[in-house]
C-alpha cells in the first residue's frame, strides 16, 4: 500500500508498559483504594466432602465492625446457581451455587462471606463462625471416582463421569494387524497451578442513584465477566461494567468466572455499597483451582523402520468438584487434536473420561493439553529404542515437511505453512550429537550421569478452524477500533485484556508503521466493557499475535486510506506517490510537499464540510480480523541435564530453542514470552505440586510446600528464531504457550536418557522429584 515506512515491526523496542509497571505506577486491584469501600473475606469449607448441617453467625455478627455476613442461603436469595452447561452431548455439568449451600465438595470451598470494614475484621469474624459437618468419603483420584462403589459426588453425574468419548480416525486395526512393533507408554502427571503474583479479586461498586455496578476485576476477560454476571445476579447487561487495570499474571487462571465474583457483586447490589476482595495466597493455592492432572496410556503400531502406523489414547482427566467456563470437555478436546502434532499419522483411536473429585476445579492453565506433547515426544524416544534408530532419525522419518504441505493431518485439521521440520533441523544442525555421546561417556566413567532429550510440535496460536471445530471450540473473528484524534495521535481500542504479553507495545510498533505515526503517539485503550469492541475470549489462546494484529493492521489500513485521499486533494498528488512519516504526509521525493496529520485530523473534526468534496471524514474504523484460515507456531526444544546419583537432583546444563512464530513483532518481547513459557514447564515438572492428602486436605498451600522455581533454577535459554513468511496479512503467530508446553517433553526425554545410561526405567509419573530420582535409580525403595 502506499506511503507505508517499517522500522517499528521487528525492532527490540522497550515495552511502553514498563515506565508503570517498573516504577510502582500500576493499578493492581490491591491497589484500589475508596474511603468509603468494605472489605469482604470467604470462610472457607476445612472438609474435603461433608453436609453442612448447621452454621451459626450469631458471634460474627455481633463483632464491632462486621457490616454484614452471607451465608450460602442468604447468597441463594439473591443470585441464579453457576451454571455453565453446553448442548455438548454426553455433558454433564451440575449447577452449585455462589456460596455452598447444602454439601461442600472440596477443601476451600466458599461457605460464608463475611463483609466488615477491614480485611482484619473480616478474617477474625469469620473465625467466630461455627459450622457443623457431616463428613462423607471423599473422592481423591480418578482410580477411586470410577472404582465401583465409589461415593457419588453429585446426584446428576452418574459414576462421576463427567464427560466419557471415544473417536476413531482412519482404520485402526488394519494399522496394529500391519505393525512390526506394538510401543505402549503410560504416564501419570500430577496437578499443578497457574500461581500468578496477584491473586484473583475485584471491587464491586454499586451505585444506588442509578443503578450502576461497576466491577473492576483481575481477569483476562472482561467482556465474558460482564456477560455471566448479568445472568447471576439478575442485573441488567447494560447497568454492569467490567473494567480491567494491571494484572499480576493470569497463565489461563483469569479466563474463567469464579463464584466469588458472582458473590462479591451479589453482595455489593445488595448492600449498595462498594467491596472489595483480594485472595491470599493461601486461598490461591487452595481453592483457585489447579491443572495438567491426567493420565495417559498410548500404543503406538510402528513398522521395524520406525515409521508411525497408528496410534491408541486413553486419558484420564481429574475434573475436580465443580465446572467452570471454558466447558472440561475442551481439555481432552485439545490433546486429542494437537497429539498427532507434526508427524504423518495414518489411523488414530483417542479417548477419554473425565472424572469428578473432591478438589478444586480444573483451569485452564497455560497451554492447555500440553501432556500431549510430553507422552508423544517420549513414546518416539521409545520406539527409537525399540527399533534401534536415533530419537533424531525417528522424528525425520515420521516428521510433515513444508513440500507435504498443505494437508490434513489425521484429524482433518488442514496443515499449511507449517515448519516444524525446519525447526527441528535447524535445531539439529546447532547440536553435535558426536560430543554429547563423548561427554556422556566421560561423566559416567567418573560416576556423574548426563542425559540429553530433544522435542517438537506445533501450538494453534492461533490455530485454524478445523482445529477448533474438531476440538470444541468456536473460531472467533477479533475485532479492533482505531481512532485518529483531533490532533492526529492515535488511540486504539481492543478486547484484548494484557497481563504480561506486552500488547501495549506491540500494537503501537504495528499502528505506527502503518499510519507513519511515532511510537509514542499511540495509545492502547484495553480492559473496559464501556469503551472496547465485544471479544468473549478476550486475552485467550496465544490469539493477540495473529488475530488482534490483524484487526488492527486493517483498522490502520482504512484509515490510513482516508487520510491519504484527503492529502491527495490538498497537495494535488496522486495516493500512489504519498508517503506518511512521523505524522506528516508529504509526496515522496518532494518533501516541501507536505501536509501535518493533525491538520488534516483538525479539519475532520472542525470543518469537516470545508474538506475536499466526496472525502470520508470519519476518523474512526471498527475493523474485524477473520485470521485468513489461522495457523500454527511451531518450536523445537533440546534440554541437557546432569543428575547426581547421591542426592537425587536433576540441574539442567543446557536448553536451546528454534521457534518459528512466523514475522516477529518485537524479538525482545518473543524472547520473553518463551522464557517465561519454558521457566514455567521447568517449574511444573521438577518443583510445583498441587498436592492432596487421602482426607482430601489441601498439603501445599503456601510457598513453603508449593515450591516455585528461582532465577538459579532456570538455565539461560539460548534462542533462534526462523520467522518463515507467508502470504497473509499477518505473517505474526502466537508464542505465549509453546515454551511451557514443550519444555516438559525436552527435559523429561532427557531425564529418561541419563536413567537409561545406568539402566534404570522412564520417568512415568511427575513432579520430578529428588526423592523420586534416586526410587528411579534404586538408591531409594519406591
Amino acid at each position: 500500500m502506499a506511503g507505508v515506512i517499517s522500522g517499528l515491526v521487528g525492532a527490540r523496542i522497550g515495552r511502553k508498559e514498563d515506565v508503570r509497571l517498573l516504577t510502582g505506577a500500576g493499578r493492581y486491584v490491591s491497589d484500589v483504594q475508596d474511603r468509603s469501600m468494605l472489605h469482604c473475606y470467604f470462610l472457607r469449607s476445612t472438609v474435603a466432602h461433608a453436609r453442612i448441617t448447621s452454621i451459626d453467625v450469631t458471634a460474627a455478627r455481633e463483632l464491632e465492625g462486621v457490616v454484614h455476613i452471607f451465608t450460602g442461603a442468604d447468597m441463594s436469595a439473591i443470585t441464579n446457581d453457576l451454571n455453565f452447561a453446553l448442548p455438548i452431548p454426553g455433558l454433564h455439568c451440575p449447577s452449585y451455587p455462589a456460596i455452598a449451600r447444602d454439601v461442600v465438595r472440596f477443601v476451600g470451598e466458599p461457605v460464608a462471606l463475611v463483609v466488615a470494614e477491614n480485611r482484619y475484621l473480616a478474617e477474625d469474624a469469620a473465625g467466630l463462625i461455627t459450622v457443623g459437618y457431616e463428613v462423607l468419603e471423599p473422592v481423591m483420584s480418578t482410580t477411586a471416582g470410577l472404582a465401583d462403589g465409589a461415593p457419588q459426588l453429585f446426584d446428576d453425574v452418574p459414576g462421576n463421569i463427567i464427560h466419557s468419548d471415544d473417536q476413531l480416525f482412519g482404520d485402526i486395526e488394519a494399522a496394529f494387524s500391519m505393525a512390526d512393533h506394538v510401543v505402549t507408554e503410560s504416564f501419570s502427571q500430577h496437578r499443578w497451578a497457574p500461581v500468578p503474583m496477584e491473586g484473583r479479586g475485584g471491587v464491586a461498586t454499586f451505585d444506588r442513584g442509578t443503578g450502576q455496578l461497576t466491577y473492576e476485576a483481575s481477569t483476562q476477560t472482561t467482556h465474558t465477566l460482564r456477560f455471566v454476571l448479568a445472568e447471576l445476579i439478575n442485573h441488567p447487561i447494560h447497568q454492569i461494567r467490567v473494567t480491567a487495570n494491571d494484572i499480576g499474571g493470569s497463565f489461563g487462571l483469569k479466563f474463567s468466572v469464579y463464584r466469588e465474583d458472582v458473590a462479591l457483586c451479589a453482595a455489593a447490589k445488595h448492600l449498595g455499597a462498594v467491596l472489595k476482595w483480594v485472595e491470599d495466597r493461601h486461598e490461591n493455592l487452595t481453592a483457585a483451582g489447579g491443572a495438567r492432572e491426567e493420565q495417559v496410556n498410548i500404543e503406538a503400531a510402528v513398522t521395524s523402520n520406525g515409521t508411525l502406523l497408528g496410534l491408541r489414547v486413553a486419558v484420564l482427566l481429574d475434573h475436580g468438584a465443580y465446572p467452570i467456563n471454558l466447558p472440561s470437555t475442551l481439555f481432552p478436546g485439545l490433546m486429542r487434536m494437537c497429539l498427532p502434532g507434526p508427524y504423518r499419522l495414518p489411523a488414530y483411536q483417542f479417548s477419554h473420561k473425565i472424572v469428578a473429585t473432591n478438589k478444586a476445579s480444573y483451569v485452564s492453565l497455560r497451554g492447555p493439553g500440553a501432556v500431549e506433547t510430553i507422552v508423544r515426544e517420549r513414546l518416539l524416544d521409545k520406539i527409537a529404542q525399540e527399533v534401534g534408530i536415533s530419537p533424531v532419525e525417528v522424528r525425520r522419518r515420521n516428521m510433515l515437511t513444508l513440500d507435504d504441505q498443505p494437508t490434513k493431518m489425521i484429524t482433518n485439521v488442514t496443515l499449511e505453512n507449517v515448519t516444524a521440520a525446519e525447526t527441528f533441523e535447524t535445531l539439529v544442525e546447532r547440536i553435535d550429537l558426536d560430543t554429547i555421546a563423548r561427554d556422556q561417556e566421560q561423566a559416567r566413567s567418573e560416576g556423574r550421569l548426563i542425559g540429553f532429550g530433544l522435542s517438537t510440535h506445533i501450538n494453534p496460536e492461533p490455530g485454524t478452524p478445523d482445529f477448533w471445530a474438531g476440538a470444541g471450540f468456536p473460531f472467533c473473528a477479533e475485532p479492533a477500533r482505531l481512532r485518529i484524534e483531533i490532533d492526529g495521535k492515535v488511540t486504539v481500542f481492543t478486547p484484548q485484556v494484557p497481563h504480561g504479553q506486552s500488547h501495549e507495545t506491540t500494537f503501537a510498533q504495528l499502528i505506527g508503521d502503518e499510519l507513519g505515526v511515532a511510537f509514542e503517539d499511540v495509545r492502547v485503550v484495553w480492559g473496559d466493557t464501556d469503551a472496547t469492541p465485544f471479544g468473549m475470549i478476550g486475552t485467550g489462546a496465544s490469539r493477540a499475535g495473529t488475530m488482534a494484529s490483524g484487526a488492527i493492521v486493517l483498522a490502520s489500513r482504512e484509515l490510513k486510506r482516508r487520510i491519504l485521499d484527503i492529502a491527495s486533494a490538498m497537495l494535488e498528488a496522486n495516493v500512489d506517490d504519498l508517503q506518511i512519516e512521523n505524522g506528516i504526509v508529504s509526496v515522496k521525493g518532494a518533501p516541501g510537499a507536505s501536509v501535518p496529520m493533525a491538520q488534516i485530523a483538525m479539519g475532520c473534526y472542525l470543518a469537516p464540510e470545508q474538506m475536499p468534496p466526496g472525502a470520508n471524514t470519519d476518523l474512526e474504523y471498527v475493523a474485524s480480523y477473520d485470521g485468513e484460515n489461522g495457523g500454527f507456531s511451531q518450536a523445537s526444544h533440546a534440554c541437557w541435564v546432569e543428575i547426581d546419583q547421591e542426592t537425587g537432583m536433576v540441574e539442567i546444563i543446557r536448553f536451546l530453542v528454534v521457534e518459528d512464530c512466523g514475522r516477529v513483532i518485537n524479538p525482545a518481547v518473543v524472547d520473553g514470552q518463551v522464557i517465561g513459557g519454558i521457566a514455567m514447564g521447568i517449574g511444573g515438572m521438577m518443583y510445583e505440586h498441587s498436592a492432596y492428602g487421602d482426607d482430601g486436605q489441601y498439603l501445599s498451600s503456601t510457598f513453603m510446600d508449593y515450591l516455585m522455581p528461582t532465577a538459579a533454577d532456570v538455565p539461560e535459554i539460548e534462542i533462534e528464531h526462523l520467522e518463515f513468511e507467508t502470504d497473509k496479512m499477518i505473517g505474526s503467530r502466537g508464542v505465549g504457550e509453546g515454551g511451557t508446553v514443550l519444555a516438559p517433553a525436552a527435559l523429561l526425554c532427557a531425564i529418561d536418557d541419563a536413567l537409561a545410561q545406568v539402566g534404570r526405567g522412564r520417568v512415568f509419573e511427575t513432579p520430578i522429584t529428588p526423592t523420586r530420582i534416586l526410587e528411579l535409580l534404586g538408591v531409594l525403595d519406591s
